[in-house]
């Protein structure tokens, strides 16, 4: 009781929060460390969303708690790294970037590779849709020297967010030819770089008549 008291109201009423979400859904002790570290997390302006996604998906699936919490705590690092990573780019993240962030270091991408895509100065949205694809692209096999150089080339020339989801298909298409996902990576960028010194065709860029939404993450 003394601990609750000795927490803020914003605190108090967002460990509240996580405990009704998790009500039911995962262990006790799951619950109590989700808690703990979402408050935590909070305090720190990390998104707390993934954490509770983490929980209850292990929980879902029959992992033992053990792992869970350990997957949780998982969640938190690469949150924090990207957080850093963001920051130290010169970006003022908000949770949803940082959540994207953690989502690229997930799937294999450093808090160095965070940093190059910051300082690509794109727009809020646009970074947030460039490090989910990257991550996606990470996923794919694309190694993080081509990932970035691509991504970092299509969030300088300012293109729709639309072109960026685009460019895991792109690469697929092009590794169903025979090329590696390196490669494809690479003939993108430059691609994108021509078009960036020449300009997009007529009637190309146009911003799509509703924001695009990331793609979705791949369980680890």
């Amino acid at each position: 009781m003394l601990a609750l008291l000795a927490l803020p109201v914003s605190l108090l009423g967002m460990q509240q929060t996580i405990a009704e979400r998790l009500d039911g859904r995962v262990p006790p002790d799951v619950g109590m460390l989700v808690q703990q570290l979402g408050i935590a997390a909070s305090a720190r302006g990390l998104p707390v969303d993934p954490l509770i996604q983490k929980a209850i998906e292990g929980s879902a699936k029959g992992v033992p708690a053990q792992r869970i919490s350990a997957a949780v705590r998982l969640v938190v690092a690469q949150l924090d790294t990207a957080a850093v990573a963001l920051r130290e780019g010169g970006v003022t993240t908000d949770t949803l970037v940082i959540a994207a962030g953690a989502f690229a270091i997930n799937a294999g991408l450093s808090g160095h590779d965070l940093t190059a895509l910051a300082r690509t100065r794109a727009a809020t949205p646009a970074l947030m849709v460039g490090l989910r694809v990257a991550g996606t692209l990470a996923a794919m096999g694309v190694p993080p020297a081509e990932d970035i150089g691509l991504i970092s080339t299509k969030l300088r020339s300012g293109q729709p967010a639309a072109d960026l989801l685009e460019l895991p298909g792109s690469v697929q298409a092009e590794v169903s030819r025979g090329v590696t996902p390196a490669q494809a990576a690479a003939g993108l960028e430059r691609a994108a770089a021509a078009q960036g010194r020449h300009g997009p065709p007529p009637g190309h860029g146009q911003p799509p008549p509703h924001p695009p939404h990331p793609p979705a993450p791949p369980h680890p």
